[in-house]
């Protein structure tokens, strides 16, 4: 092919743990296979490397990126690995010489110009969601046009990032669905899975973007928030199902946001009889009986909750709107419709105390949701508790990838982080090292030879029991999410 003649865009997947780690469960990159479909249909040719589902060493990204020869890379930034993310901007750069690197994602929307300001061998940053803007940027590069004027562009200009035109929000009713076909080794390898599914591979879809509520932990904006019609959600899952798949997580923030509509998703996935198992998350305070009961019918096993705190000052605290008597109600919905209730819980807020968390435990303790995980604040740059703890001197460290740790906010009875990932490791011990949860565990290891489960058990065991520490220095993902997800 002639240089004059390549269109190859190829938008990159980060690893979200390191190599050896094993996480709690890994996804397609939706958001990078919503970018390959738009730029497809405005005439460019996309790829994708996923780098994170394959575990791919340094050496076999130099490959691939040598081999395909793209024009522009893009990768997307998350706050918690802005090191690996500066490695791999190196990494491409010294490869592709010639090639545009654009930079997107949650943390180069919240803080574009910083974004650009700390990788010097990027390009550009897009903020926001990219759809009609990336492949306006990939025709600007190929054409050696001005990209100024892109709406969400951030560029350099005398050696400054300048930022351009807001940018806009895609109609979501007209986007292209994911370009899946793009991933289909990971898909037929069974490289996308989930710890609570027996089997691989699973799948993801977006029912909705963006989260019409506003609790301080998060980057989000309920302006952005958008739903697609029910049948269109339908007529995707019935897409994937053809496929062979039967294991499905609907990755919206809260698909239960308006009830009404999650009614309308189950009616029409009963009415299909897909024999499909699904995994969601939903908010306490709209997860009613009849909710739970319709989720159920539509193949729902695992609904996964935000339930942040046992202390209704610390859910107050964080603008959350939701009571503990919901985190209570919630676990016993799940229990008596037959649905595995996860349960995500921060430690760590601003205002935070030792009573605090231990009415986190007692509550844990007593209610016990069917798996529990207990994280460290991460004050995300552009949240309420970020500009909490920056006002009252209480943010300590920065993000940036010259740092050795991730940022956490100072608290009256914390020394330090290695402090606090040692309650949240007390914790652990005290909520899985018991009958309930340990007999759990083991059953749903054994009931379908999931040894991918019983390894990572043993692995997060070795953690939380001090024989293999981590330490508050690496900024590895806790649980090893995967990003975007």
């Amino acid at each position: 092919m002639e240089a004059r003649d390549n269109r190859t865009v190829l938008l990159i997947n980060p690893r979200a743990t390191y190599v050896h780690q094993i996480a709690q469960k890994c996804y397609p990159p939706m958001h990078l296979l919503y970018l390959a479909s738009s730029l497809r249909a405005a005439g460019l040719e996309p790829a994708v490397l996923d780098a994170n589902a394959f575990r791919m060493t340094d050496q076999e990204i130099e490959d691939r990126l040598r081999s395909l020869h793209p024009v522009v890379a893009g990768l997307s930034v998350y706050s918690e690995i802005l090191p690996q993310i500066r490695d791999l901007t190196r990494l491409v750069r010294g490869s592709l010489p010639g090639a545009r690197i654009v930079l997107g994602g949650p943390h180069a929307s919240a803080v574009p110009g910083e974004t650009l300001e700390m990788f010097p061998d990027a390009d550009y940053v897009l903020r926001g969601e990219a759809e009609d803007t990336l492949p306006q940027l990939c025709q600007a590069v190929l054409a050696g046009a001005d990209v100024s004027g892109i709406p969400g562009i951030v560029c350099r200009r005398d050696g400054l990032a300048v930022e351009g035109p807001p940018p806009q929000l895609p109609d979501i009713h007209r986007l292209p669905l994911p370009a899946r076909d793009l991933v289909q080794d990971a898909y037929r390898q069974g490289r996308y899975y989930s710890l609570m599914v027996r089997h691989s591979p699973v799948d993801t879809l977006f029912t909705s973007r963006g989260c019409p509520f506003r609790c301080g932990f998060c980057y989000s904006r309920p302006s952005h928030y958008r739903a697609r019609a029910p049948e269109a959600v339908v007529d995707e899952l019935v897409r994937i199902c053809e496929r062979g798949i039967r294991n499905i997580e609907i990755c919206d923030d809260t698909v239960t946001a308006v009830r009404d509509r999650a009614h309308a998703i189950f009616d029409l996935i009963i009415r299909e009889k897909l024999g499909v198992s699904f995994r969601i998350k939903s908010r306490v305070d709209v997860f009613t009986d009849d909710l739970a009961r319709h989720a159920r019918q539509a193949g729902v096993y695992l609904a996964a909750f935000g339930m942040e705190s046992g202390s209704q000052r610390m859910l107050d605290a964080m603008q959350k709107k939701t009571t503990v008597q919901q985190n209570a109600r919630a676990c016993q919905l799940c229990r008596r419709y037959g649905i595995l209730s996860h349960s995500s819980w921060i430690v760590g807020y601003p205002g935070e105390t030792p009573d605090t968390v231990a009415e986190t435990l007692d509550f844990i303790r007593a209610n016990r949701p069917s798996t529990v995980n207990v994280g460290v604040l991460r004050p995300y740059p552009k949240t309420l508790a970020y500009e909490i703890a920056a006002s009252t001197g209480a943010l300590m460290g920065r993000w940036h990838p010259d740092e050795a740790q991730l940022p956490w906010v100072r608290l009256p009875w914390v020394r330090n982080l290695g402090q606090l990932h040692d309650v949240v490791r007390t914790m652990m011990r005290r909520i899985y090292f018991t009958p309930h949860y340990m007999a759990s565990l083991a059953g749903e290891a054994l009931r379908g030879a999931n040894v991918r489960l019983a390894r990572y058990a043993v692995q997060e065991a070795l953690k939380v029991t001090g024989l293999v520490r981590r330490g508050p220095g690496k900024r590895a993902r806790d649980g090893g999410k995967t990003p975007g997800q």
